[in-house]
């Protein structure tokens, strides 16, 4: 599949700024996601600890309470944004459960 960069080089606003936190081992899904969309940049944070508030156990890196997450948050039009949303929701309806998670956010840029 040919690469679409048009998501990349369109930042015009409306801006919307998406936060995924999911399970690390579903890095390599979310990532065919955005290469899929032709997003480019994006910003990775491994090694997110924290507990669902609706189902799921804790993932806090311990003996007791294994596994970690990681969070990537992405800056993009509206339109890639919402693409990105269901592209969340298909990995979350294929894979379940270890768990992903998105939320949508307004953004300006202002540099």
């Amino acid at each position: 599949m040919e690469r679409d960069n048009s998501a990349g080089k369109s930042l015009e606003p409306p801006l919307k700024m998406v936060m995924i936190i999911a399970n690390e081992g579903l890095m390599d899904f979310i990532t065919e996601a955005f290469r899929v969309l032709g997003i480019r940049g994006y910003t990775r944070i491994d090694n997110v600890k924290g507990e669902g508030s609706i189902m799921g156990e804790p993932h806090l890196g311990t003996h007791i309470w294994p596994g970690i997450n990681l969070m990537f948050i992405v800056v993009a039009n509206a339109t890639t944004a919402r693409a990105l949303l269901d592209e969340v929701r298909k990995i979350d309806q294929k894979e379940g459960e270890p768990g992903i998670r998105a939320f949508l956010f307004n953004v300006e840029a202002i540099a």
